[in-house]
């Protein structure tokens, strides 16, 4: 696949015809896949490093194909242009023997977007929609922590005398070397913790735990929970929305933090109504809306002055 093409992609700036074409090499073959992450990364860190795009440089052959509620929500013209990347300079008083504590890079995701990041012990990261990761430049002798806000994905670099922990508002994960998810937004009182590989501790005030491959657990409530985990629930590190026999209120609810609107119900009982797909995360939510609507009649309107869509 030729890398313009892949930065066009990327960019939002290509057609549905290439669009298409693209995904259906990305899954022709692991290597293809490989490839695409690789650019992706580089498209990513590149757009980082510029930092100052404008957004309305999409072609005007786009602009014309793509109706304005769609701009609004879905744009992913410079895609990373919107990342903040800024330090967080923490100062404490400790006693004299104590390390200092080192600053924090504070990296958030636009809604609408992912992003891949490598950490400096090697460890990696994909990074949701609407997600902050706040990170050391470098990690001390003895310890690695980062801390999250939103939904990451985490393949942790194997170092046993340095412990690997994500904070979270909900408590921290502890792991050495492993493959784990972590979805945590603020504000939706929800917590879920998934194992993919190795071995996590989790540990909060009112919980501590160890989970095995294959399991998670979450908050319903004041409760937390184990449970099996779902591969469905983990595509969206390739970008991918999916759904299996799924309440259409609890797909709306990830719709909300994924693109960052609000959703409004004037007819409850379509919530209630499961329904089975999957979408790709930039072609924004009224594609998926409008698939959806095959399956479920309703109709809607948007107003993108308060970020809201009423569901009718």
């Amino acid at each position: 696949m030729e890398k313009d093409k892949l930065y066009k992609y990327f960019a939002n700036a290509a057609s549905e015809a290439e669009r298409s074409d693209i995904r259906r090499w990305v899954e022709a073959s692991p290597e293809n896949y490989r490839v695409f992450l690789a650019e992706r990364k580089f498209y990513d860190t590149a757009s980082m490093i510029a930092g100052d795009f404008e957004p309305e440089a999409a072609p005007e052959r786009t602009e014309r194909r793509r109706p304005l509620f769609i701009r609004w929500f879905g744009r992913v013209a410079a895609a990373v242009v919107l990342v903040a990347l800024t330090l967080v300079a923490e100062h404490t008083l400790t006693p004299a023997p104590a390390a200092p504590v080192p600053p924090l890079t504070a990296m958030t995701v636009p809604a609408g977007q992912r992003l891949h990041i490598e950490l400096s012990d090697g460890s990696t990261v994909w990074l949701n929609s609407n997600t902050t990761l706040r990170f050391p430049d470098s990690f001390a002798e003895n310890s690695r922590r980062v801390e999250v806000e939103g939904e990451a994905y985490f393949t942790v670099a194997k170092d046993a005398s340095r412990p690997f922990s994500v904070g979270t508002a909900h408590g921290d994960v502890v792991v050495t070397g492993t493959e784990f998810n972590v979805e945590d937004y603020p504000g939706s009182g929800e917590f879920k913790l998934s194992l993919v590989e190795g071995s996590v501790n989790f540990v909060s005030p009112d919980t501590c735990c160890t989970l095995a491959p294959g399991e998670n657990i979450s908050l319903t409530g004041n409760t937390y929970s184990k449970g099996r985990v779902e591969c469905v629930e983990l595509e969206w590190v390739r970008g991918i929305i999916s759904f299996r026999e799924q309440p259409l209120r609890d797909i709306i609810a990830r719709f909300e933090k994924y693109y960052g609107v609000t959703v409004n119900f004037e007819r409850p009982e379509i919530g209630e109504v499961c329904f089975t797909g999957k979408f790709y995360l930039d072609d924004g939510i009224e594609h998926a809306l409008n698939a959806i609507r095959h399956d479920i009649r309703f109709d809607y309107e948007g107003d993108r002055d308060f970020r809201t869509i009423t569901i009718k």
